[in-house]
């Protein structure tokens, strides 16, 4: 019988699905993938071959927390993935964890909060209940990396260099832009709340550069926007490999995409209650406000004139590299 991973990747936004997508749609070429989340983003995006467990994000903490219980001890599964969280976004796996014996549990382990790992006590949680500690490209300086077990791999990325679609062709096809045009595209990938903020930076981009195409990355076409400027697309790094320069926050996803195609990010910290994405933001080009933003990325502008042709995209995938340590514990 296949054997079958459940990952637990609950999350406001599209980050830990977007992770858990990584990973899944790889493993999926040799085992069954389930995975648990409350994305509102979920029906946006392309389930890639895995089973998507959905929960509803409108719905109280408490009736969240028993759905979760009701998966996590009512499905079969040969091994626990669960992103971020040791203890559940709420602290629900606590007493859930130690009730899975034998069970595998392998937690991959994204920056964040100091506090937060020191308020729950997490290394002697994560010690107790985890086999093993898999860290997708965030370096060796997190709270947790000097536990036993820890893997390190490059960051997680939903295609393959390979993969993705030649860049003229995502130009023409789906940002709906000239190949000759420079083209800055701003990611709304945050929460429903940051939208207003993106719409800003969109329209101010596009007054002020008529001679670019400026794009809106969105689920939805924000409001105020015009149809012209939305596009609509998942997964999100083929469309950053066609842009010149992309403005958006310092999530996990936007700023490793960025990186591994070659595209200047211009990257505004949001605040979040447990990931630090002012200490990521540094990988790009932090900006605090959108005065900055613009600013910025009209010196971006000028770079990109003096390039002489288009970079082909080389990096390695380290949600290929997670799957074979996973498995290599027999799962």
């Amino acid at each position: 019988m296949q054997k079958t991973w459940l990952i637990y990747a609950l999350g406001g936004g599209w980050g830990h699905l977007n992770r858990a997508l990584s990973l899944g749609r790889i493993a999926a070429h040799h085992r069954k993938v389930r995975i648990i989340t409350n994305s509102p983003y979920t029906h946006y995006m392309n389930h890639e071959g895995c089973v998507i467990h959905w929960i509803s994000n409108n719905i109280s903490f408490s009736a969240t927390c028993l759905q979760v219980r009701e998966i996590l001890l009512n499905t079969r599964y040969d091994g626990l993935i669960i992103d971020t969280f040791p203890r559940g976004l709420g602290g629900e796996l606590a007493d859930i964890l130690p009730q899975l014996y034998p069970i595998p549990r392998i937690l991959i382990h994204r920056d964040i909060n100091p506090k937060y790992i020191t308020a729950k006590g997490l290394e002697s949680f994560v010690k107790k209940n985890f086999d093993a500690v898999i860290v997708p490209g965030e370096g060796t300086d997190l709270g947790l990396c000097d536990l036993p077990g820890v893997h390190h791999t490059a960051p997680w990325l939903i295609r393959n260099a390979e993969e993705l679609p030649e860049r003229n062709v995502t130009r023409s096809h789906i940002l709906r832009v000239d190949k000759s045009v420079k083209t800055i595209l701003v990611c709304a990938a945050g929460q429903a709340s940051e939208l207003s903020i993106f719409t800003q930076i969109a329209l101010e981009l596009h007054q002020r550069f008529p001679e670019c195409a400026v794009r809106i990355l969105a689920p939805d076409c924000p409001v105020d926007v015009p149809q012209a400027l939305w596009v609509s697309h998942h997964p999100g790094i083929e469309c950053l490999a066609a842009a010149d320069v992309v403005i958006g926050g310092a999530g996990y996803n936007t700023v490793y995409e960025c990186a591994a195609v070659g595209v200047p990010l211009v990257a505004l910290a949001f605040h979040r209650l447990y990931d630090r994405q002012k200490k990521r933001a540094s990988k790009g080009y932090w900006v605090k406000n959108i005065q900055e933003a613009v600013a910025t990325v009209s010196i971006l502008l000028d770079q990109v004139a003096t390039q002489k042709t288009s970079v082909v995209s080389t990096y390695i995938n380290g949600a290929v590299q997670a799957m074979h340590q996973i498995m290599s514990y027999k799962l």
